[in-house]
């Protein structure tokens, strides 16, 4: 995507002017710059559908520019995502172009508005799209933060798609006051494992969020903005919370979790469900029970997507051991036959801009789908799997497809050097409680963490370094009091 040179020039020029104050202090005992590009440069080319060749990684002072070209907005995204995890990346500037396609305007004019129709939390009416050379504008109103930044990740899904012009505004027709807000971000904070060793303070000013303080990672500061997103919020300012990836959070996550009890699990998923905006009008309909830690969701709703969503939300939230999804669909009307549900998911999966190239089958009986063929990656299985769970009608996936990719062999010790490196870099725990061996390509890794969440980040590190089959021998600290086997491992 081009960006035109005076955003990129203030956006650096803001961030030089902060990080001036606040990178020293932080980075004085952290990896040089050197070490920083190179890991991600190496984490890069690991990954999927990204040709790290065509990447160019630049940092100055905390800060890393991104250069080159993909093939879609999402591995655009895919590449930001990796820098901003690294250990000692302040932020992110990412120049990367997305390179054009022979899809004409009109049929990419055509797939955004479909999406924005079939998507659950965005009101396409009131949304206006035009299409320019693949550039895609959309103008109009939508209800809270969180419905705009759904609204451009749907549309930059679309094959074609090679920019975002994001320029929805946010109804502020809520009669939350200040106070509100500031509670109920207090609380969504508070018990969300991807923020379990946090504190931040929280200032509201007339719906505009003021955040101040730290967090380990870039990546961790994107997640905090979204989840102030909520309901009534006009604008969240980050600018305050600084990267310190040398922070000890352990106490804050050790006192977050003893006291975890089962009414506060419910009373955080019901909060939850109350902002999220594609739950937020079914939250009524879904009851919540909790046991011990374990989450049993029950009601009915009119969209897989929906039920799915509960789900990941309910493993999202401190203290959750296990969920029962047993929240049944009911659609309102007539539903449609499989015919038009095989068609209907046929025309969605053609329209992603990570799926355009792969022959995937489709069935549908007693509107379970199944889902045939061949991927390159598995990244490319769960975008099937999500496009076919937000199809009318579907209440089931079956997903059969197969990944079929060149798999790199890479030596023992090789795997080892990049686990090493990656739980180095993007673990932001002492790493050192953690011991690596390899085997016939097979990881071994032996240690402790604290919670569930950290050991399925060990996991999916190992996956990546190219280890097939790890063994993840590490003990997790904060373990179910009831001792039970079935663990539910937020992803």
């Amino acid at each position: 995507m081009k960006v035109p040179a005076f955003k990129t020039i203030a956006f650096a020029l803001a961030l030089s002017l902060s990080l001036n104050q606040t990178t020293p202090s932080v980075l004085a005992n952290e990896p040089a710059s050197g070490e920083i590009v190179k890991a991600i440069e190496a984490d890069l080319a690991d990954a999927e559908r990204i040709v790290a060749s065509e990447i160019d990684v630049k940092l100055d002072r905390g800060v890393v520019t991104l250069g080159g070209t993909v093939n879609s907005i999402l591995d655009r995204d895919l590449a930001s995502e990796i820098a901003k995890r690294t250990r000692g990346v302040q932020a992110v500037v990412n120049q990367i172009l997305v390179q054009r396609s022979d899809r004409s305007d009109d049929s990419i004019h055509e797939d955004v508005q479909r999406v924005l129709i079939t998507n659950s939390s965005v009101d396409e009416p009131q949304i206006v799209v035009a299409v320019n050379q693949g550039e895609v504008s959309m103008t109009g109103e939508v209800d809270s933060l969180a419905e705009k930044r759904i609204a451009g990740f749907v549309a930059s899904g679309v094959r074609g798609v090679v920019s975002i012009n994001n320029q929805l505004t946010v109804a502020m027709s809520s009669d939350r006051t200040d106070t509100d807000l500031r509670d109920e971000i207090s609380a969504l904070i508070h018990h969300s494992v991807y923020l379990d060793d946090v504190e931040v303070e929280i200032a509201v000013d007339e719906g505009v969020v003021k955040l101040t303080g730290n967090v380990h990672s870039a990546l961790q500061k994107d997640h905090l903005e979204r989840i102030a997103e909520i309901w009534g919020v006009a604008a969240v300012d980050v600018r305050n919370i600084r990267v310190d990836p040398t922070a000890d959070g352990r106490a804050i996550r050790q006192k977050r979790y003893e006291s975890v009890t089962d009414e506060s699990i419910k009373e955080a998923l019901q909060r939850a469900y109350r902002v999220d905006p594609i739950l937020f009008s079914r939250a009524d309909a879904i009851e919540i029970n909790v046991s011990i830690g374990r989450v049993s969701l029950s009601g009915s709703v009119d969209r897989l997507r929906v039920k799915n969503r509960a789900e990941k939300l309910a493993g999202d939230v401190i203290g959750v051991r296990a969920v029962s999804n047993n929240i049944e669909l009911q659609l309102p009307g007539k539903p449609p036959t499989d015919i038009e549900i095989v068609h209907e998911t046929q025309d969605a999966l053609a329209r992603s801009a990570h799926l355009d190239r792969r022959d995937i089958r489709v069935h549908s009986q007693a509107a379970h789908v199944s889902l045939y063929g061949v991927v390159e990656s598995e990244l490319e299985k769960r975008v099937a799997q999500w496009v076919a769970d937000g199809v009318t009608g579907v209440v089931h996936v079956n997903n059969s497809l197969a990944v079929e990719r060149e798999w790199e062999q890479k030596s023992d010790e090789q795997i080892k050097t990049a686990l090493e490196r990656k739980l180095r870099f993007a673990f932001y725990e002492e790493s050192d409680d953690l011991s690596v061996d390899v085997q016939g390509g097979v990881a071994i890794i032996k240690g402790t963490v604290d919670t569930w969440r950290q050991w399925q980040t060990v996991m999916d590190l190992a996956i990546e370094a190219g280890s097939r089959h790890p063994h993840n021998l590490v003990n997790v600290q904060y373990h179910p009091p009831h001792g039970a086997s079935d663990i539910y491992v937020p992803h």
